[in-house]
């Protein structure tokens, strides 16, 4: 895992299929599937060949989106979700597919509390770029974190 990457990124928005899970659950593997199997049907990918992992958590739950980003959400097909992940500050993490879930515990536990940053509102997302390869567990994910910096006091 490489050290935190601090960037301005401009809003976007994905569209794609949500469930309501826990992290690590095997409900988020078992998604993108039946995801990649409707991608035809998203009018107006922005980027092609990527693919965005998008959660927020809820009280005791995580909403996890397998999503690609859009040009405009407009007619959303059936049973999708049109989510927008605001313009801001975000930490970059860059993570071997294998270790995803080691990523994210060493993001929250260890590199953002030393950092200057805290984590700010809005959804996170993993970025899958046109490199990735799903059956490769070497293969290069990308965590985006919104971020603020941390306060005095």
């Amino acid at each position: 895992m490489n050290t935190l990457t601090v960037i301005e990124r401009p809003a976007q928005t994905v569209v794609g299929l949500q469930i309501r899970t826990k992290p690590q659950s095997p409900d988020i593997p078992a998604l993108w599937p039946k995801f990649v199997a409707r991608l035809d049907e998203i009018p107006g990918a922005a980027e092609p060949n990527v693919s965005y992992g998008v959660m927020e958590h809820g009280d005791r739950v995580l909403e996890y989106a397998a999503a690609i980003s859009v040009t405009s959400a407009g007619k959303l097909p059936a049973g999708m979700v049109a989510i927008a992940l605001p313009a801001g500050t975000y930490a970059r993490w860059t993570c071997p597919l294998s270790g995803l879930g080691k990523c994210f515990g060493e993001i929250f536990n260890q590199h953002l509390p030393k950092s200057g940053y805290v984590q700010a509102m809005g959804p996170f997302f993993e970025r899958y770029d046109e490199k990735f390869d799903p059956a490769d567990p070497g293969s290069q994910v990308e965590i985006w974190i919104p971020v603020r910096r941390k306060t005095a006091g």
